[in-house]
């Protein structure tokens, strides 16, 4: 497996996006090869668990792009740390645009994976986005996030509004959201330590954010969904239940749901033997549907 920097830009938003693209060990160049867009957790960085998928596709033969959404890590974009459901889409179109433009990636079999999240914003993505063919979701959070445990780390709606016309005004400064304390044990354990503490990352997010996710409702989107789909989540994951109403709300039946047992929610992001039981789900799935 190989890895190199690459810069590709959202051209909606006109702002440059740095990313890794993984490519397999001694590629043939004169061939065309599967790729995979994959995506991480809110907030996360390039670096973190979106990583450690892309590198094990990219050992099975898959060429696979991560990188940094608009306003966090490298890539472009102010004010920082906006956690924007819209943009996050916009971003996987962009990577989308990146990888057709590589002559040894084959445009027909392009498909995208995203984890916590952007498991979510990957499976909205897989509605609108026609270039991606089959969808993999790793312990998709957010099913209609304003009634999940997401929605207690957000502020008074009136204050944030509040905030956000002062900022505007020039008359205030940005308000943030602590977006993952270090109380959340579970979360704490991953973004705190060397499992998954990366230069760049933050958990602040910037409080207007709420008032565009507390309005997306996955669960509605996915009605039109039409792709192979896949979700993978955790028996203990805090997560299951928001996986689950995701999952039902697909109407079709060429769709795939594995629990793997005794798995957490941030268990999936990088422990094994978890993480490798999922990938005894995703070759396959991918394998047979690009």
């Amino acid at each position: 497996m190989n890895s190199s920097k690459v810069v590709f830009v959202n051209k909606e938003l006109n702002l440059r996006l740095a990313g890794i693209l993984y490519t397999p060990e001694n590629m043939d160049l004169s061939k065309n090869y599967p790729a995979v867009v994959v995506t991480g957790p809110m907030l996360s960085v390039k670096e973190q668990a979106q990583s450690v998928y892309a590198k094990r596709l990219a050992e099975e033969g898959y060429v696979t792009l991560v990188f940094d959404g608009s306003y966090f890590g490298e890539s472009e974009g102010l004010p920082r740390f906006q956690e924007l459901p819209d943009v996050k889409e916009s971003d996987i179109e962009a990577a989308v645009d990146y990888l057709v433009s590589l002559p040894y990636v084959d445009n027909d079999r392009i498909g995208g994976l995203g984890i916590c999240g952007s498991g979510s914003y990957m499976s909205v993505a897989g509605v609108k986005e026609p270039r991606l063919k089959a969808i993999t979701a790793i312990v998709p959070a957010i099913s209609d996030i304003s009634t999940s445990a997401m929605a207690g780390f957000f502020k008074p709606e009136e204050e944030v509004k509040a905030a956000k016309e002062a900022y505007e005004n020039g008359t205030g400064e940005l308000d943030y959201l602590n977006f993952m304390p270090r109380v959340f044990d579970e979360g704490a354990a991953y973004y705190y330590t060397a499992r998954g503490n990366r230069r760049g990352w933050s958990n602040r997010v910037v409080a207007w954010s709420q008032l565009e996710l507390v309005k997306y409702n996955v669960t509605n989107i996915m009605k039109e969904m039409t792709k192979p789909y896949l979700i993978i989540t955790g028996e203990n994951a805090w997560s299951k239940d928001a996986s689950t109403e995701v999952f039902n709300a697909v109407p079709h039946n060429n769709k795939e749901m594995h629990i793997i047992p005794e798995a957490g929610h941030f268990d999936l992001y990088d422990l094994d033997p978890y993480v490798t039981e999922a990938f005894d789900y995703i070759i396959p799935f991918f394998n047979n549907k690009l």
